[in-house]
Order: structure tokens, then C-alpha cells, then sequence
């Protein structure tokens, strides 16, 4: 892959890596994991440079990846389709459990399969429909599988991605077709109330766990220097009534976890050099998917890993 980088950028990338260092050496020395610390600085080192990577030969790749896919999702919507039918997902979850594959099982009647990797459904069915300008039968099916996959965060992703992409244009339809509100109006309100009602209900049935856990990990993760963060890698200790956090590197909310390494500067530091690349007039498409991205895995362990490195490289060569 060719690479290709930005004169105004890298003296900021070279801050970035200057301060991950320092930050990394006294988290080491104030008894952190060299192991953990590692980890983070060559993941938060990665995704931006993931951005200045260029193949222009790319559709290559895109074709193996869409059949790779296909091949995830059809196993997923199978999944989901047995165990609606037959309402028994033990023995899915048994195999889920026993391999670190996920977790499958039945919420209200309908089957949750939330397997690794599921996901990046959500970034595929967006680079998808941003390379063919409407929504293909494969785009549809990234979509359908994401949301078979029970995760309301991919459900926030969609939405998202359909109110960035379309809200422009119908607002300059609307100035055009004033006449028409009459129509557009009740449309909109019954879009938004329905996901409305979906939200509501999501959180209502997870109100006694995984909001729970998240408003515990707000509070565990933000014990920390709120500037400089407590060092790359820190191990957070102790925990609360519901879970235990010594030596854990994933959370509900892994983005305030990075906030709890490097801090503000950090953090900010990250998303400048991320959301810069993408800013220019001609690549705003892809700063609405890179922060459609941000903004359904703020909520999940989704970003900050490697699947965040792959979501970049997607769209960085697949959005037009």
C-alpha cells in the first residue's frame, strides 16, 4: 500500500507520539502493565497513521472482503433464524461461551447474536452505500445482519448515518417544496417516534444491568488526572456493586477508558489527528463515517482496537 502523509499533520502525529511515550514510561514506573501500556500505544499510534494509507487498486480487496462477509452474515442471520424458530439458544451459547466467540441468546422472544465481529456490519453497509449511492442487496444485508444482531448501538449507527446523510437534502428540499411539509412532517415525526419508542425500550430492558454498569464504569474511569490522565496503560483497580475492574483492558465505554489513560490532551490530540484528514471540502463523506463510526461505538468496545484500524482503512479507501 502506498502511503501518503500530511505536512500540516505530522508535526501534530509527532506531539502525539512524544506524549504517548512520556505518558507510557510513567505509567510503567508507577507499576502499570508493560503489556497493556504497549498495547494502547501501538493501537492509538496505528489508527491515525490507518488514515494516511492509500491503495488505489483497493476494489481488489473490497471484492474478497464483501465475499467474506457474505459468508459472516449468512452465518449470522442462520443463526438468528434457528433460534427464533425453535427458542432455544443454550446450545449456541454453550459453543459462544466455550470459544471467546460472543454471546448468544433471547431477549423478549427475539434472538440476540452478538458474536465477535458484528460490528463491522455497520461500517460495511455504510461504505457500501456510500460507494453505490443507494442502498445494493449487499447493503441491505450488512444492515439487516447488524441488526440481528440485537446491539441497540448498531441501531444508533444506522440511524445516524441516515439522518447525516439525508438531513442536508431534505432540508434543501423542503426550502424548494414548501407546500409539501404537510407530507414530510408526519413522516418525520413517525421515523423519530419509533426510534423513540425502540430506544426507550432498549433502555428499559437494560436498565437493571448494562446501564447499570455503565453509569458504574463513568465513575470508576473518571477517577483520574482529567488532563493528563493517570498514564498509557494504566490498570484500573477496584470496582463497585456490580462488577470488578482490576487489570481489565475493555469496557461499556472504552473511550472513557483512553480518557482515563492519557486525558484530555490525549484524547484531544487523537481526534484532531483523526478528524483533520477528513475535514477537507472534497473527503466530508468521509468525516460523516468516521464520526457515524465514533458515535455508535462510543457506547461498546468497539473503537480503540483493531477493529477501529480496520473501519478507517475502509473508509478511507472505499468512500468516494
Amino acid at each position: 500500500m502506498k502511503f501518503q502523509s500530511y505536512r500540516s499533520w505530522m508535526p501534530l502525529y509527532c506531539f502525539f507520539f512524544f506524549y504517548l511515550t512520556i505518558s507510557g514510561i510513567i505509567s510503567y514506573i508507577n507499576g502499570s502493565s508493560i503489556g497493556s501500556m504497549l498495547r494502547f500505544y501501538l493501537i492509538l499510534l496505528a489508527i491515525p497513521l490507518a488514515q494516511c494509507v492509500r491503495e488505489p487498486n483497493f476494489h481488489a480487496e473490497w471484492i474478497v472482503l464483501k465475499i467474506l462477509a457474505v459468508v459472516k452474515a449468512s452465518t449470522v442471520l442462520l443463526t438468528w433464524i434457528d433460534v427464533f424458530i425453535k427458542q432455544d439458544y443454550q446450545s449456541y451459547r454453550m459453543w459462544a461461551k466455550s470459544t471467546g466467540a460472543g454471546d448468544i441468546y433471547i431477549l423478549n422472544g427475539i434472538p440476540r447474536v452478538q458474536i465477535l465481529g458484528t460490528s463491522i456490519f455497520v461500517t460495511l453497509f455504510i461504505c457500501e452505500f456510500m460507494k453505490e449511492r443507494r442502498l445494493t442487496f449487499y447493503g441491505a444485508l450488512m444492515a439487516v445482519t447488524a441488526l440481528a444482531a440485537g446491539n441497540s448501538a448498531y441501531v444508533l449507527g444506522i440511524f445516524a448515518f441516515v439522518v447525516f446523510y439525508y438531513g442536508p437534502v431534505l432540508l434543501k428540499w423542503i426550502k424548494k417544496k414548501h407546500w409539501k411539509l404537510i407530507f414530510v412532517i408526519p413522516i418525520s415525526i413517525v421515523m423519530v417516534t419509533v426510534f423513540g419508542f425502540y430506544s426507550l425500550r432498549s433502555m428499559k430492558v437494560k436498565a437493571e444491568f448494562s446501564n447499570a454498569v455503565r453509569v458504574e464504569q463513568i465513575q470508576v474511569l473518571t477517577e483520574t488526572n482529567p488532563i493528563i490522565g493517570s498514564g498509557l496503560g494504566h490498570n484500573v483497580s477496584g470496582g463497585g456493586v456490580w462488577r470488578q475492574y482490576d487489570g481489565d483492558t475493555y469496557f461499556e465505554l472504552q473511550t472513557l477508558y483512553i480518557y482515563n489513560q492519557i486525558g484530555i490532551i490525549g484524547l484531544g490530540t487523537f481526534y484532531l489527528l483523526t478528524l483533520i484528514p477528513y475535514a477537507r471540502q472534497k473527503k466530508r463523506k468521509k468525516l460523516m463515517c468516521y464520526i457515524t463510526y465514533l458515535i455508535y461505538t462510543f457506547f461498546n468496545p468497539y473503537c480503540f482496537d483493531s477493529t477501529h484500524i480496520f473501519a478507517v482503512l475502509l473508509i478511507t479507501n472505499c468512500v468516494e
